[in-house]
């Protein structure tokens, strides 16, 4: 085996290398594009091909082409919407009564502070009708590069120039897939469950299903992930028993159909639209795939991570004060932050130091606090003692600028043009770098509004936040919005969640229902893989263990809380946070980065995993990042708590004929760091066999690999 560069180890300076492995720049495929001949768009990437045909004034779906299966899996020309309007009429794309628009079409890029790239491409076809209503809807198709799904939505308009119009109940799309033998695994909250039937949209305790991914007998499928919350808030605190409504729609797969569709919920949602207006309606997201499960899960990741524009995704570790701090009245000695929480999350290399709730005058400013000043002096102080130790600046900042179901209707345009004039100060005055969103600000305004009706307000809360958050990401970058999963139904602590209605460019969600007693931890995180983006994942209980099983487990999400005050030596022990120092000393190699950067990579996420029987409390835990071209790996194995020390970790990401040197890099606690060669395994041995892990070795039950093809 050929020696290991000393640039992986500790202590050493290098230059960045594996440039092009960061797995979020890579050039498109050049098959990426949006085809139009006549009437009829194709798209079309690697892994799909679909095409929207457009005749005798009706639009349909013809065909949904799993590229690598080499199967059309539409039956028949399928229903792109249907909508019955004011309780009567329905309008349907496929019914012959629209006119045809210009269609438009443009770039998806992601943008950071440095560059830009290309991860897709959109187009826009309006259609518009005279009867029964003036009613247009724009189809908006969104094919995302290489190996990637298609999302698709729509503009609805009224184009009635003095009435409303309401959509009662509406169908997003009617697919006519196969119903053929089959797994359809499906996710109500955060645990995946299974069936070899269909799949209604009725509750499954006490949530409704929000994804459906088929895996056919044949080892290839489909997936379908419509863009949804969690459930919808009925009233403001005023019902005391059914005030937990559905999500904003639902999944119906063959159950007393032959269809798969994506419909409505009338009671969670019946969107009015004012004279002349025009507002986004529900998304959809259709990936395909060959292979089980997991290929069917990871197609899905693979889209998100471009849908959602993720990027520099290497775990961010940061210090919230709520623990120490939190509540009304509570005060830390003067000067607290420069004296003892900045030199330490400094010492034990986190990356950012965040203000909890109750840091402000009120919810609804920006100005700190009387007892606040006495521990920071101002925001423009903290700010610029922060930047000077290259740390970031995180704040808690309410919308509303109240508690659970009160505050601003953030419904309304003029009340989120007015907080994001606060973020925008945050942002640009102070150098806020992440900002979290929380309490139950997505309560239900009953009454009819300049801007909003009791059917839809709900839903424009969600969809013009989201759509705000964007712009603001959008043009600066280094803005990370969290949003919490408190945000729809006033605090349940067992039974709460968010979806991806509430994921944010680059941003992430704290996600924990569903899990038994779990608390945002790392079996809660990995439950999440190809529902909800891994890039979007949140782990609370980031601790100064001094057990690098723990310190390994943080790696796997996009960020970790550390609540516990620096100022105890009991929380914070100096050998443990001289540890996580020469920890993130590593982590943030510019070697590692080029990778962690990048795409997650699943290797066995507890006992059974890859099954619909699996059990994600008995670990051990295994997973890595690889460069574009798979020619290097880092892989990560941890316990992180659990009883298990041995695992055969099969790798399915690396090329079979490539033959990889393995190299035991594991950091010990004691802060030394190994250089153990392991072997060399070809990528076909590594999926089959297995690379063997052992996790007794070590003092903690946590390590490293790093793999190269020789």
């Amino acid at each position: 085996m050929p020696p290991l560069s000393r640039r992986l180890f500790l202590g050493t300076a290098s230059a960045a290398f594996l440039a092009a492995g960061t797995g979020t720049a890579a050039a498109a495929a050049v098959s990426d594009s949006i085809r139009r001949r006549a009437r009829k768009w194709t798209f079309e990437n690697d892994s799909l091909k679909a095409t929207v045909t457009y005749e005798r004034g009706g639009i349909q779906l013809t065909q949904l082409r799993n590229k690598r299966a080499g199967r059309d899996y539409l039956s028949a020309p399928s229903l792109l919407f249907a909508h019955e309007l004011d309780g009567g009429d329905t309008v349907r794309a496929d019914d012959e009564g629209w006119r045809l628009g210009a269609t438009s079409t443009e770039v998806i890029t992601v943008r950071t502070q440095q560059k830009s790239w290309r991860v897709g491409e959109r187009v826009r076809i309006p259609l518009r009708r005279t009867t029964p209503r003036h009613f247009a809807v724009t189809l908006v198709f969104e094919i995302y590069d290489g190996d990637a799904g298609l999302r698709y939505c729509t503009l609805v308009r009224n184009e009635d120039p003095s009435s409303d119009l309401t959509l009662t109940r509406s169908t997003i799309l009617d697919l006519c897939l196969p119903d053929e033998p089959h797994t359809l695994h499906y996710v109500p909250n955060m645990k995946w469950f299974s069936t070899r039937g269909s799949l209604s949209t009725e509750p499954v305790g006490k949530s409704w299903p929000k994804k459906a991914l088929t895996v056919y007998d044949t080892g290839d499928g489909w997936s379908m992930s419509p863009e949804l919350n969690w459930k919808t808030q009925r009233g403001n605190g005023n019902y005391s028993n059914d005030y937990m409504l559905p999500p904003f729609a639902g999944i119906n797969a063959w159950h007393e159909q032959e269809t798969v569709s994506v419909d409505t919920h009338p009671e969670s949602l019946q969107l009015t639209l004012f004279p002349g207006e025009e507002f986004e309606y529900l998304a959809v997201n259709l990936t395909v795939f060959k292979g089980d499960v997991v290929d069917g899960k990871m197609a899905d990741e693979l889209h998100f991570r471009k849908r959602f524009k993720y990027h520099s995704t290497t775990t961010l570790f940061h210090q919230n004060d709520w623990d120490y701090r939190g509540g009304p009245g509570h005060e830390l000695p003067p000067g607290y932050y420069y004296d003892v929480v900045i030199p330490q999350s400094k010492r034990a290399g986190l990356d950012m130091v965040m203000l909890d709730d109750y840091w402000n005058t009120t919810r609804d400013t920006i100005e700190p606090s009387d007892s606040m000043k006495k521990s920071i002096t101002s925001l423009a102080t903290l700010s610029k003692s922060l930047k000077d130790v290259n740390l970031g600046f995180g704040v808690w900042f309410s919308l509303t600028g109240g508690g659970h179901l009160q505050g601003r209707d953030l419904a309304d345009p003029a009340q989120l043009a007015h907080k994001r004039r606060q973020i925008e100060s945050l942002i640009n005055d102070y150098g806020v770098t992440q900002h979290m969103i929380d309490l139950t600000e997505y309560w239900q305004n009953e009454q009819r509004t300049a801007y909003s009706h009791a059917g839809d307000n709900v839903y424009r809360k969600a969809v013009l936040t989201r759509t705000m958050l964007n712009d603001l990401v959008t043009k600066n970058p280094q803005y990370l919005p969290k949003l919490t999963s408190e945000l729809d139904i006033a605090p349940t602590q067992g039974d709460r969640n968010n979806g991806l209605l509430h994921i944010a460019y680059n941003g992430w969600n704290t996600s924990n229902g569903g899990i038994t007693g779990e608390d945002l931890s790392l079996r809660t995180a990995l439950t999440a893989f190809g529902h909800l983006p891994m890039n979007s994942t949140y782990m609370n209980g980031g601790k100064m263990t001094g057990r690098m099983e723990d310190y390994y487990s943080y790696m796997a999400v996009r960020a970790v809380k550390f609540p516990e005050d620096p100022g105890d030596a009991t929380k914070w022990p100096d050998t443990a946070v001289k540890l996580m120092g020469v920890f993130n000393a590593w982590r943030r190699r510019p070697e590692i980065t080029a990778l962690t950067d990048g795409q997650f990579l699943p290797v066995y996420l507890g006992q059974g995993w890859d099954t619909a029987q699996g059990d994600s409390s008995k670990g051990p835990y295994v997973w890595m990042w690889a460069d574009a071209p798979r020619r290097t790996a880092l892989l990560i194995a941890t316990a992180a708590g659990t009883a298990q020390t041995t695992v055969d970790a099969k790798v399915r990401w690396l090329k079979d004929r490539t033959t990889y040197a393995v190299t035991d890099i594991t950091i010990d606690d004691d802060g030394t760091q190994a250089q153990a060669a392991k072997g060399e395994f070809t990528g076909r041995q590594l999926r089959a066999e297995g690379l063997p892990v052992d996790l007794s070795e070590n003092t903690s039950k946590g390590k490293a690999f790093w793999l190269e093809a020789i």
